[in-house]
């Protein structure tokens, strides 16, 4: 897992970068929204990691992404509204915003419909014991997904599975970003702090170096 949040990491970091770049060219200041980019980092780490789906949201806006985001904007809605008229006989077919919700949550589905059966059609045969054993890091479609197929048997209920990773994907990758986000802002407000945090990456990320270049000596 580790890995997979250096990669989207990295992505986000080159991105920065260029904006970075652009704005020298330009010679003027560029905004960027920072929760914005943080939720889209986050995306795609619960993607590869939960799903091993690759949304790409750091530098596309795919379908599933849009979708992804039209389903926050109601729940949020519903969430705020006094009446519940989405409750209301023919409402999803009568009100543009719920035709649009439904549709939204179709693509979701369909998305994640699709990974379940690849990771149930590809599920190895094994007894509990050997099934928590297994190097899973060693997998070509290692993700939580793949665990939790593995773990609960071909039998597994598609519509619970499919629920579950919708929670994960839905609400974990928000919450994320709102921590990210407040971070940055509250690291900004104390350059001491924010001089201590540098200080702190700098070591671990150089440590992290030196030991892959150990490991590559050994090979």
């Amino acid at each position: 897992m580790v890995k997979i949040f250096t990669n989207c990491s990295e992505r986000t970091i080159t991105k920065f970068d260029k904006l970075i770049e652009k704005e020298g060219q330009v010679e003027k200041s560029i905004e960027l929204d920072l929760e914005a980019e943080f939720s889209s980092l986050a995306l795609d780490i619960i993607g590869l990691g939960v799903f091993n789906y690759d949304f790409g949201s750091v530098t596309k806006e795919s379908p599933v992404i849009k979708a992804v985001y039209g389903t926050l904007f109601e729940a949020e809605h519903r969430s705020t509204f006094y009446i519940p008229y989405w409750k209301l006989p023919l409402a999803r077919w009568m009100v543009p915003r719920q035709r649009k919700f439904h549709d939204d949550l179709k693509v979701i589905n369909d998305c994640l419909d699709g990974l379940i059966k690849n990771a149930k059609e590809t599920r190895q045969e094994a007894d509990v014991e050997n099934l928590q054993q297994r190097d899973y890091s060693s997998l070509k479609d290692v993700s939580l997904l793949r665990f939790l197929v593995d773990m609960r048997g071909a039998d597994v209920d598609d519509r619970q599975l499919r629920d579950d990773l919708m929670t994960m994907l839905i609400a974990g990758h928000e919450t994320t970003a709102a921590v990210l986000t407040w971070a940055a802002f509250l690291l900004a407000q104390n350059p001491s702090k924010m001089r201590k945090a540098q200080a702190e990456v700098d070591s671990l990320l150089g440590q992290q170096k030196m030991t892959l270049e150990c490991l590559k000596r050994l090979e």
